[in-house]
């Protein structure tokens, strides 16, 4: 019986195997061929019939020649639809469907109306490229210029942004009849060229960041002269000349040759190995003066003037795929507000050997928002260098006591540990250079490194204590050195959260909770610290800190007397968090905060997520999902308790009551140079804002409905800031 079953299988089978050889075709005798045999070819099928199923006979209707609108027939059948369920072809599956290209669409047809595509030619028939301009014309077009510059350090290809003017693709017949045209542009190409070296050179680029490709565009070409001095000399002459033209157009039309002059001395000598800094700032101290001058000048180009801006002449310089569309800022305002933040993180990139390893490694260089990939790129450049970094170190050492004779009396144990320090702070020095998606996934790297490290440093504390003895002013600077810095990193790698939009609103209590401890760490090391410095001055008793720091997040420990205003601002944003833990813990619970059941089911594993990468750095005390849940009283409160609401508020009037002290300190200029006072303007914001949340909130308890709340990060860009809707009523 299987027998037989098997057999009527295969021949069913056979037969339909055979049913899809093409049949041969016979050979006429009358073929004028003398009879020789041929090989024939026969068309390939237009279908596969599907084999060994049910209805395999069925045959798929070839479609009418005549295009039909079958939508409405589409919308019908989306009614009786339920979810998960789709129509297709049989032969047109998704996996065709994301292989295919929808033909004649501008978005995805690279080939659609290529017939239009610009060319130097055209542009020179219809008059889209001239011999003559006027200055407006000069202002509408360098202006442009100036504006694809940044737009090809923010990540877009050089061929659609600076070589989409068409003027640049033959400088000769086209730039050089124009003496301001060509000394500009000249200096225009020098920056670009300089610019691109440097981004190479620092080597922090990401593929989002900067596009290094050239796509076959010379960018070495040059009207007049490639070298720096001679095109600054050529543009002083035309300067000059300018003078004579007492019209405003003609000022502003100076002002813009000025500018890229100095704009391109000043990236020459940045990317240089040997740099002026006195000679950098005054550059760019006059770059700012004069984009001043440029955006008060900034006239709307007309549209015949734009026109020579054309990517589609360079469309075949580009890879396969969909075209791409750079989409101009038109807003003159908007180009020269960044171009003010440019220069500024320039500007301080030229003042990185002045500050401290903290304030490099928290990002020395940011104005307002992230900076491009050209100054962090100098930024880089800047901070690379061997003897600087190890000038970094020792100073930075020196600061959490560490003494500097030891160079001399522990040389082989503190020149081993420098040396594999400077090994990692290099590598976080260039992470503090990256953007900051790729910071947030590569810190998470370098807490193994970090707990190698602190091993090391126990060891050298423990040789710097038989060497000095009662003279050492800290038990145990360098291992103090090392925890401040991975605590730092840990806090950094959790606020980059926030700036990338990656927490959910039901964990951000979470987040908070566990940067309370970590603050509670560090402010148990600077008190403690504090308090040596203040034994070594005398202004302190001679007792030692007692209690493991294992209590800091209980506030134990000694408290200096004068905390240092970074102290304050420490404390202040941790009673800050502390405060922001209860509020959103508290909203959670009540329901006011939305957070979907299945991310509150889930927390154990946002849990992991979050903090895996930290517990590779050893703590005393690792901090559990169990804890967590602990310590979120508000979790097992009634709803109605206001106790949790108050000591949230408590916790943000002491926050406040801080910063107060550090106001007045900063009254008196006892302000050092590395706490931002903006950081403390902004925690200050959100202390209120959360202060009249929570005012809000206890009085709703007499409600018969608790509101909806919500929570930002409006006056902080890691501290979120709740707000309750107003009464209708």
């Amino acid at each position: 019986m299987k027998d037989d079953e098997a057999h009527r299988g295969k021949d069913d089978i056979d037969g339909v195997a055979k049913k899809k050889k093409p049949k041969k075709k016979k050979k006429n005798a009358s073929e004028p061929d003398g009879g020789k045999t041929q090989l024939e070819y026969t068309a390939a099928p237009s279908r596969l019939d599907p084999v060994g199923e049910e209805g395999s006979e069925e045959v798929w209707r070839v479609p009418p020649e005549s295009w039909v609108d079958i939508t409405s027939i589409c919308d019908a059948a989306v009614t009786s639809m339920h979810v998960g369920e789709m129509i297709q072809s049989p032969n047109f599956r998704l996996f065709d469907a994301m292989s295919a290209i929808e033909i004649m669409d501008p978005k995805m047809d690279s080939g659609y109306n290529n017939s239009e595509d610009m060319t130097l030619e055209r542009a020179v028939e219809t008059g889209v490229v001239t011999q003559t301009m006027s200055h407006e014309d000069f202002i509408g077009l360098w202006d442009r210029l100036l504006m694809y510059f940044l737009m090809w350090l923010d990540g877009h290809t050089i061929v659609q942004t600076i070589f989409s003017c068409l003027y640049l693709q033959d400088l000769e017949a086209c730039v050089k009849p124009m003496p301001l045209f060509s000394a500009f542009v000249d200096a225009f190409l020098i920056a670009c060229r300089k610019a691109r070296l440097a981004v190479l050179k620092a080597g922090i680029f990401d593929d989002e960041d900067f596009v290094p490709n050239l796509c076959s565009v010379d960018l070495e070409a040059h009207v007049h002269s490639s070298d720096p001095t001679v095109v600054r000399a050529r543009i002083k002459k035309e300067c000059a000349n300018l003078e004579r033209d007492p019209s405003p157009l003609g000022k502003a039309v100076a002002s813009r040759l000025e500018f890229i002059g100095d704009y391109m001395l000043t990236l020459a000598d940045l990317e240089g190995d040997k740099r002026n800094m006195e000679v950098i700032r005054e550059r760019l101290t006059n770059c700012l003066r004069l984009v001043e001058v440029l955006s008060e000048t900034a006239k709307s180009a007309s549209l015949d003037v734009l026109r020579c801006f054309d990517a589609s002449s360079n469309r075949k310089l580009l890879g396969p795929g969909p075209p791409r569309t750079v989409e101009p800022i038109t807003d003159s305002a908007v180009v020269f507000g960044m171009w003010r933040s440019h220069l500024h993180e320039l500007l301080l990139c030229s003042n990185l050997g002045k500050k401290t390893l903290m304030q490099l490694l928290e990002g020395g260089i940011t104005h307002k928002e992230e900076p491009n990939v050209l100054p962090r790129s100098i930024a880089q450049l800047c901070v690379s260098e061997s003897a600087l970094l190890r000038r970094l170190l020792v100073d930075s050492l020196e600061s959490y006591l560490f003494p500097r004779e030891a160079l001399q009396h522990c040389k082989k144990a503190a020149d081993s540990f420098l040396e594999r320090s400077a090994s990692l702070f290099a590598h976080l020095l260039k992470l503090s250079h990256v953007n900051r998606a790729r910071r947030f996934r590569r810190l998470a790297h370098t807490f193994p490194d970090f707990n190698v490290l602190q091993h090391e440093a126990w060891q050298l504390d423990e040789d710097l204590k038989k060497t000095f003895g009662a003279n050492l002013p800290h038990p145990r600077p360098s291992s103090l050195w090392i925890m401040e810095h991975c605590l730092q990193a840990m806090l950094e790698k959790l606020f980059l959260g926030f700036e990338l939009d990656l927490y959910d609103q039901v964990e951000l209590h979470m987040i908070y909770w566990y940067a309370d401890y970590i603050y509670g760490l560090r402010i148990y090391n600077m008190n403690e610290l504090c308090c040596a410095k203040e034994q070594l001055l005398g202004g302190a008793s001679k007792r030692r800190p007692k209690g493991p720091p294992a209590a800091a997040a209980r506030g134990a420990g000694q408290r200096p007397r004068n905390p240092p205003p970074a102290l304050l601002l420490m404390e202040a944003t941790q009673c800050a968090v502390r405060g922001l833990f209860r509020l959103l813990a508290h909203c959670l619970r009540g329901g006011q905060l939305n957070a979907p059941s299945m991310a509150l089911e889930g927390l154990a594993q946002r849990f992991v997520l979050r903090f895996r990468s930290l517990e590779q750095f050893r703590l005393p005390h690792l901090p559990s999902f169990q804890d967590f849940v602990k310590n979120s009283a508000s979790l097992q409160e009634p709803v109605e308790n206001r106790a949790v609401l108050e000591a949230a508020q408590i916790s943000f009037s002491e926050s406040a009551q801080l910063l107060e002290k550090l106001n007045a300190a900063r009254e008196k200029d006892a302000v050092p140079p590395d706490v931002s006072l903006d950081d403390a303007k902004a925690l200050k914001r959100v202390v209120v804002a959360n202060q009249l949340a929570i005012a809000k909130l206890l009085q709703s308890f007499a409600l018969p409905q608790q509101p909806k709340v919500t929570a930002a990060t409006t006056h902080h860009p890691h501290l979120v800031s709740v707000q309750v809707p107003h009464d209708k009523a």
